[in-house]
C-alpha cells in the first residue's frame, strides 16, 4: 500500500522521538524526495542535523522550511538558535528583525533579542550563575520551600537575566504555588532563550495541562521529546495529557515507552493502570498496579485505585485487602477509606460502609463522593432521609456533582419531583446519557413525546434504557411507575394478601427480606449464601457472596444450597400459596428454575417481583427471558402492575393460573 506524505511525516516523527536518528534522517529525505519544499520534513531535518552536532549543514533546511512557510515561529526560532550556536550574531539579528515583521505575535521573540543584545553589550564579562547557586535552589524546591524559591530565583535573575536554568526553576516554584500564568511565561521565556531546552518544553507541557490546554500541552511534550528523544517523563507526561483527552489507548502506548526507557517507572505503571481501568481492561490494569507496588511498595495511590478495580471485578475480598494495606500506610487518607467503603457496601455490610464514609468526611469535610456514596448506602437501607440529606450536603459542596443529582431522582416520590433532579442533573453534566434517556421516557409520559421519539432515530435506540422504557410503553396499561425499591415493595405490599407468606429467591444479606417479613410474619428465603453461581454481565462467579453467612431474621426460614439441589425437595411437599414472590437472583437460569419448582405456590392473587428485570444491557436474556418461557410453557399471560426504571424492578401477576 502506498505511504502517503503525511503518513511518511508521521512515522518519521516516530523514529525521531524513539531515537531512530538513522530511520527519521530515511524517512524526511525521501519525502524531500517528492516534495523538495515541504516545510516539517526540512525542519526536522534541521533539528536531526543540530541533534547530532551538524549545525552548519543544518541552516539550508531551516531556510527552506522558512521559505516554504514562515508563519511558524518554531522555524524561525530554530534558525536563529542554529545561527547562534555558530556564532553569527549578526545573521541571527538580521533574521530575528524578519521573524518580528512576518510573526503577528512577536512575543516569543522578545527574550532572545534581549539576549542578543545584551550580550553583545556585555561582551565576554557577562557573568554566569554558579553551579552552587543553581543546586540551592534544587535543593529549597525539593524541600517544598516553593516561596522561598521563587523569591530567591527572582533575586538571581536580576544578575543574570539571560539564565535559562533560573527561568526553569522559577516556573517550577509558581506552578507548585499555583501560580500557571507565571509559570507560563518563565517556561516561555527559557524556551526562547534556549529553544532546544527539553526540559523547559516538558515543563512547560505540565502547565499548559494543568490550565486544562491539553492539545498545546501535547504539542509541547512532542518538541521535548524531538529535542531528547529518550526523555521518558515527557513519554509519562504525555500519556497524562492523552488519558485526560480520552484517548486511553494513547496514554498506554505513552506509558509504556516511558517504561521502556525507564523499566522502573513506578509512575508510569500506576498511569497505565489508570488507563487502562477507564478503558475496562481490568486485568491489565491491576497487573500494572502491582508491577508500580513491587517498585514502589508503599506506593497508597495505587493500592486504593487497585482495590477499585477489584470491586468492579466482583473481588471485595481483595479489594479490602487492598484499601487496608493502603490505610495501614497512610492511616488519614481520605479516598482510602471512602474506596473501602464502597468496597464493603458492595459486599452489603452497610454499617460498616457507612462507618468508612464517615471517617472520610472526618478527615476531608468537604469529600463531596464520600457524602454521595454514604447517600447511596442510607438508601439502599430505607433511610431516604439520611439518603437525600447526604446527596443535597454533596452538592452544596460540589454544585455541578451530576451523580448526586442522578441519585436524588431515585428518591423522587412523583414524576414531577423526578424530572426537577433529571434537569438539574443534565445541567450539572449535558453528557449524562441515562439522564437525557430517562428524561425524555418521563416527557413521554407526561404526554410530551417528541425527544423520545427522537432518540428512537439515533443510535440511542439500541440502548438498554431506551428497549426497557419501550417494552414498558408498549405494554396495554401504563403501570404504575416508582422510583425507589421501598415505594414499589409497599405498593406490592398494598395490593397483596397479607394472611399468606412470602417467598424470596436470592436473599443475600437479608435487605428486601426484612422489609417484607414486617409485613407478612413469615418468609421462605432461598439462596446458596455463596455468591453468583455463573458470570453476569460484568459480574464473575461468585459475587454477592455473603461468604455462607445466613442470616437470623424472626419469621424468616432460610434454605441454603444452590437451587436445583433445594428446589425440587422443598416444593415437592404442600407449601402455603404465597402472596409475593420477590426473585433476585438475576440470572435466568437461577430465575427459571425458581419460577418452575414455585408453580405450585403462585396464583391469580400472588404478585412476582423481579429485581432486575429491565435496564441491564442484556436485560432481555435474564429475568424477563425467564418470566416470557415460564408463561409461554403453561399458557399463561400476565399483567405488569408496577415498574421502576431507577431499580430496575418490575411487580407483575399472571393471568391464566
Amino acid at each position: 500500500m502506498e505511504v502517503t506524505l503525511e503518513q511518511a511525516l508521521q512515522k518519521g516523527i516516530e523514529a525521531h522521538q524513539a531515537g531512530q536518528v538513522e530511520e527519521a534522517d530515511r524517512l524526511y529525505t525521501a519525502i524531500l524526495k517528492t516534495d523538495p519544499k515541504h516545510a516539517d520534513a526540512n525542519h526536522n531535518l534541521g533539528v536531526l542535523a543540530v541533534g547530532v552536532g551538524k549545525v552548519e549543514a543544518a541552516l539550508p533546511f531551516f531556510k527552506t522550511a522558512l521559505d516554504s512557510n514562515s508563519n511558524i515561529a518554531q522555524y524561525w526560532l530554530s534558525y536563529i538558535d542554529a545561527l547562534i550556536k555558530l556564532g553569527r550574531t549578526d545573521n541571527a539579528k538580521a533574521i530575528l528583525d524578519q521573524a518580528k515583521r512576518q510573526i503577528v505575535n512577536g512575543e516569543c521573540f522578545y527574550q532572545i533579542e534581549k539576549w542578543l543584545y545584551s550580550s553583545e553589550s556585555k561582551g565576554s564579562k557577562t557573568e554566569k550563575i554558579t553551579e552552587e547557586k543553581v543546586q540551592s535552589l534544587i535543593t529549597l524546591y525539593a524541600d517544598g520551600q516553593y516561596q522561598e524559591v521563587q523569591t530567591k530565583a527572582c533575586e538571581l535573575l536580576k544578575q543574570f537575566p539571560n539564565d535559562v536554568s533560573l527561568y526553569n526553576i522559577s516556573g517550577a516554584a509558581f506552578h507548585k504555588l499555583g501560580k500557571l500564568t507565571n509559570a507560563l511565561e518563565a517556561y516561555q521565556k527559557a524556551i526562547v532563550l534556549k529553544p532546544d531546552y527539553a526540559d523547559s518544553h516538558n515543563n512547560l507541557g505540565v502547565a499548559l495541562k494543568n490550565y486544562g490546554k491539553f492539545e498545546e500541552a501535547l504539542e509541547s511534550y512532542t518538541t521535548a521529546i524531538t529535542l531528547k528523544p529518550n526523555f521518558a517523563e515527557a513519554y509519562y507526561n504525555m500519556g497524562k495529557a492523552l488519558q485526560d483527552l480520552g484517548k486511553f489507548d494513547d496514554a498506554v502506548v505513552a506509558f509504556e515507552k516511558a517504561i521502556s526507557i525507564k523499566p522502573k517507572y513506578a509512575e508510569a505503571y500506576y498511569s497505565m493502570g489508570v488507563a487502562l481501568r477507564s478503558h475496562n481492561q481490568l486485568e491489565a490494569s491491576i497487573k500494572a498496579y502491582k508491577k508500580a507496588l513491587s517498585i514502589k511498595p508503599g506506593y497508597t495511590e495505587a493500592m486504593i485505585n487497585m482495590g477499585n478495580v477489584f470491586v468492579k471485578l466482583g473481588k471485595p475480598k481483595e479489594a479490602i485487602e487492598a484499601l487496608t494495606s493502603a490505610i495501614a500506610k497512610s492511616p488519614d487518607h481520605a479516598n482510602a477509606y471512602n474506596n473501602m467503603g464502597v468496597a464493603l457496601q458492595v459486599q452489603s455490610k452497610l454499617e460498616e460502609s457507612l462507618e468508612c464514609f464517615k471517617k472520610a468526611i472526618s478527615i476531608k469535610p468537604d469529600h463531596a463522593d464520600a457524602y454521595t456514596n454514604m447517600g447511596e448506602t442510607f438508601q439502599r437501607q430505607g433511610k431516604l432521609k439520611n439518603s437525600i440529606a447526604s446527596f443535597k450536603k454533596a452538592i452544596s459542596i460540589k454544585g455541578d456533582f451530576a451523580n448526586a443529582y442522578w441519585n436524588l431522582y431515585g428518591t423522587s416520590n412523583n414524576i414531577s419531583e423526578a424530572t426537577n433532579w433529571l434537569i438539574k442533573c443534565l445541567d450539572a453534566n449535558p453528557n449524562h446519557l441515562e439522564a437525557k434517556l430517562t428524561l425524555s421516557a418521563l416527557q413521554f409520559l407526561e404526554g410530551d413525546k417528541c425527544n423520545f421519539r427522537a432518540l428512537l432515530k439515533t443510535s440511542s435506540k439500541d440502548h438498554p434504557y431506551i428497549r426497557s422504557f419501550n417494552w414498558a410503553f408498549k405494554l396495554p396499561t401504563m403501570p404504575r411507575l416508582y422510583y425507589h425499591r421501598w415505594a414499589l415493595f409497599d405498593y406490592v405490599i398494598s395490593e397483596s394478601k397479607k394472611d399468606r407468606p412470602f417467598y424470596e429467591f436470592g436473599v443475600w444479606r437479608g435487605e428486601a427480606f426484612k422489609h417484607l417479613i414486617k409485613a407478612f410474619k413469615k418468609g421462605y428465603g432461598f439462596d446458596s449464601f455463596e455468591g453468583l453461581p455463573d458470570d453476569w454481565h460484568n459480574e464473575n462467579a461468585g459475587a454477592y457472596t455473603s461468604n455462607g453467612k445466613v442470616p437470623k431474621i424472626k419469621g424468616g426460614k432460610f434454605i441454603v444450597g444452590q437451587f436445583e439441589d433445594t428446589l425440587p425437595s422443598f416444593f415437592a411437599e404442600p407449601r402455603p400459596v404465597a402472596s409475593v414472590i420477590n426473585f433476585d437472583a438475576d440470572l435466568y437460569s437461577s430465575t427459571i428454575c425458581a419460577l418452575n419448582n414455585a408453580k405450585p405456590v403462585i396464583d391469580r392473587h400472588t404478585i412476582l417481583v423481579f429485581d432486575e428485570f429491565i435496564i441491564n444491557e442484556h436485560w432481555e436474556e435474564d429475568e424477563y427471558k425467564a418470566l416470557e418461557e415460564f408463561c409461554a410453557s403453561n399458557q399463561y399471560t400476565y399483567e405488569v402492575l408496577a415498574i421502576s426504571f431507577f431499580t430496575k424492578q418490575v411487580a407483575v401477576r399472571i393471568i391464566g393460573v
